[in-house]
């Protein structure tokens, strides 16, 4: 992050929740990303969902905790496109996943498949659903990569944890963190994020 930008969040309002989704969200809403958690305080929710749906963004509240909620963002279509990749299926084959993604309703049964197993886990911290690097839209190979070596021994720890093709990630991480500079140096000239997500679209 330039020096320039980190002066212009350190005088920003960090609980503002445009703020919060420029810096959770910003590789998403810049059209890079298929699909984004949200982490918010639950003040915010009421304010937060409308604007979500005047944005066109689909969401799903994956878990209420005592004073934050954790939302899933996500393009439909995109997240339909991702699932259709043959290793992907493999991938949400093994993890128990037997519905092949053709329309919006089943990628919506898929996300409550995976809601209802991300809640156990925060409810009872045992088995996390390290499919959710799917649901993430992350690159298929590093899924796959985390898996098969238990979270350990990446090439790199950037947005995801790394395992093939470093240059390629190192680059879109770059283009992920250039998406942040932009929205946050919009924001602090008073547009709205709804109007940035439709100029950076």
């Amino acid at each position: 992050m330039s020096h320039e930008v980190f002066e212009i969040i350190r005088n920003m309002d960090l609980s503002d929740i445009e703020v919060q989704m420029a810096l959770q969200c910003a590789p998403f809403i810049s059209g890079l990303k298929v699909s984004n958690l949200f982490i918010v305080h639950d003040e915010h929710l009421d304010y937060l969902i409308p604007l979500l749906n005047e944005m066109n963004i689909t969401w799903k509240i994956l878990f209420h905790g005592k004073k934050k909620t954790t939302l899933l963002l996500y393009k439909a279509e995109m997240l339909r496109r991702y699932f259709s990749d043959v290793r992907v299926k493999a991938l949400m084959m093994e993890a128990g996943y037997k519905r092949e993604p053709v329309d919006d309703e089943d990628i919506e049964m898929l996300i409550e498949i995976f809601c209802s197993r991300y809640q156990r886990y925060m409810k009872t911290k045992r088995q996390f659903p390290h499919e959710m690097g799917l649901f993430l839209g992350y690159p298929v190979e590093d899924v796959e990569g985390y898996l098969n070596n238990n979270g350990e021994n990446s090439l790199y720890t950037g947005y995801w944890k790394v395992y093939e093709n470093l240059d390629e990630k190192f680059r879109l991480f770059k283009s992920f963190e250039a998406a942040k500079e932009n929205i946050i140096r919009f924001l602090a000239q008073g547009v709205s994020i709804k109007n940035i997500a439709e100029a950076v679209q």
